[in-house]
């Protein structure tokens, strides 16, 4: 019997304008994301600008990428930025020592990743080297980018093919330091940020935005000790964002699980409520004006290799669970949209919880990708408060210890089984919603406070199988449906949502 699940949106209890910036993205060179997943080089057969894949860029450019992060990730602290700028021939060979031993060549630099953000529309973000390099190694490359004036750096640029410079605002100080860059205490993070720091300008009409590493998942004690130290000479000013990471991680493999193990995936996905209030809180202790900003820079889910890839390149399917962590994520990004700035989702192409995979000249959209699409209206729109009336379906299984860690107040987390957001944007009201269940369609009841729907456009993406996903061979297995037209009942809105279905409704208020 199909059951009815209540979600009540409230226009008039703003919560804050999402920034387009929660539905940004991530490229590191890993595996088969850059080569070649992104870059193939100008001589290759597969149609390109530059190097740059051309169906990567035709498949990206309707989503309005709006940041991107590059070069890593655990990559960004071994990386030199002057191997990969200058005649491609002349650039060295080096070995990327954190994925596998694997030949990193140093073709996709600077000056190409700023042409692929170009071409996507998409505002550049950096990872810059903390963990082995000095700070006149990220003085310089800010300098290279982003100083208009004569400088040598500045003609250096001019002369490897850029006039102007790049204006890159977003600037992370090292990756990941409480492990692969560096295995430091956040005290001795906190002194290096600073140190770092001082060697970071704004060079004419650029401010640079410097963005401090944050904490693994629910590590108070992190933010918390980073803030202190920096703190205690008054040094707060020089953080402008603080960057966490959250990794769902897996449960069962990419395509084979389980109905409980499903449920388990997006209990730990949608605990990512309880990271961000609980990091929040502590901020706001320190910075009560949120003037530090959260990001979360790197998230997703993270599931065994697939067989026959190599095991340093983290290449794994995404399924229709998949969209559903990657929904209820951005609900939730929504819903807090007072507290997050930025997000971006690891990873773009071919590794992780990627929206693309590319195999020689054939590129495929993941049920990821068809997510952000669906979500898109939501950009830039005013977040309002919803409230689901949804039963509870799970309180997260095995990993139930894992999520409570989550709540800095230690209260259980619980799965309901329809959770969502909205936002009003220009008269119209987007709503988006995840029926969690991988078995049990239900029917959404959605009201609208003080207001009366009369139809609304809904768009589904599911798919009959809960382990169905795209194949080079079966590309649109799973794909949204075409928009349909839904009349109201009384002022409310009855939406069928299939098992593991993902839903968005556009209305004018």
């Amino acid at each position: 019997m199909q059951t009815t699940q209540r979600l009540l949106v409230l226009p008039d209890e703003a919560i804050g304008t999402i920034n387009p910036f929660l539905h940004g993205h991530f490229a590191e060179h890993l595996g088969e994301l850059v080569y070649p997943g992104v870059y193939v080089g100008p001589d290759s057969p597969i149609p390109n600008t530059g190097g740059i894949r051309n169906d990567v860029v035709d498949a990206l450019k309707p989503l309005g990428v709006p940041v991107l992060r590059w070069p890593g990730g655990c990559f960004a602290d071994t990386y030199h930025w002057r191997d990969g700028i200058g005649p491609v021939s002349e650039r060295p060979l080096r070995v990327n020592t954190h994925w596998g031993m694997a030949p990193e060549p140093n073709s996709f630099g600077t000056h190409e990743f700023m042409a692929f953000c170009r071409a996507l529309g998409a505002e550049p973000y950096f990872a810059a080297n903390l963990g082995s390099a000095p700070p006149s190694e990220t003085r310089d490359w800010i300098e290279y980018c982003n100083f208009a004036g004569p400088s040598a750096l500045a003609d250096e640029r001019r002369a490897n093919g850029s006039d102007a410079p790049f204006g890159v605002k977003f600037w992370g100080i090292g990756n990941e330091n409480w492990g692969c860059g560096g295995n430091m205490s956040p005290q001795h993070y906190a002194e290096e940020f600073a140190r770092y720091r001082s060697s970071v300008f704004n060079y004419p009409g650029i401010p640079v935005q410097a963005v401090a590493c944050g904490p693994d998942g629910p590590d108070w004690t992190w933010t918390r000790g980073f803030l202190e130290q920096l703190g205690s000479r008054s040094r707060l000013g020089l953080a402008q964002a603080l960057a966490g990471h959250y990794y769902c991680g897996t449960a069962g493999t990419a395509t084979e699980y389980t109905a409980e193990q499903w449920l388990e995936l997006l209990a730990k996905g949608a605990a990512m409520e309880g990271i961000i209030t609980g990091h929040r809180a502590i901020m706001d202790e320190f910075d009560p004006e949120r003037r530090i900003k959260m990001i979360y820079d790197e998230w997703g889910t993270w599931h065994p290799v697939e067989t026959g890839k190599p095991t340093g390149g983290l290449y794994q399917q995404n399924t229709v669970r998949d969209a559903c962590v990657a929904a209820l994520t951005l609900d939730i990004f929504h819903t807090h949209a007072d507290k997050v700035f930025m997000a971006n989702i690891a990873q773009l192409v071919n590794v992780l919880q990627a929206l693309l995979l590319v195999e020689e000249d054939k590129c495929i959209k993941t049920p990821t990708f068809h997510v952000f699409d669906l979500y898109k209206p939501h950009q830039g729109g005013l977040s309002v408060r919803t409230e689901s009336f949804s039963e509870t379906i799970s309180d997260g299984g095995a990993s139930a210890a894992h999520c409570r860690r989550c709540y800095r107040d230690k209260q259980p987390f619980a799965l309901k089984a329809v959770q969502g957001s909205a936002s009003v944007k220009n008269g119209v009201l987007c709503v988006t919603a995840v029926n969690s269940h991988p078995t049990e369609p239900v029917e959404l009841d959605l009201e609208v406070s003080g207001a009366r729907f009369g139809a609304a456009e809904v768009v589904t993406l599911s798919a009959e199988d809960m382990h169905a996903h795209n194949t080079f061979d079966q590309p649109d297995t799973v794909k949204p449906s075409a928009p349909v037209q839904i009349t109201a009942q009384n002022g409310r809105l009855r939406v069928p949502m299939p098992a593991g279905g993902v839903i968005r409704a556009l209305a004018g208020l």
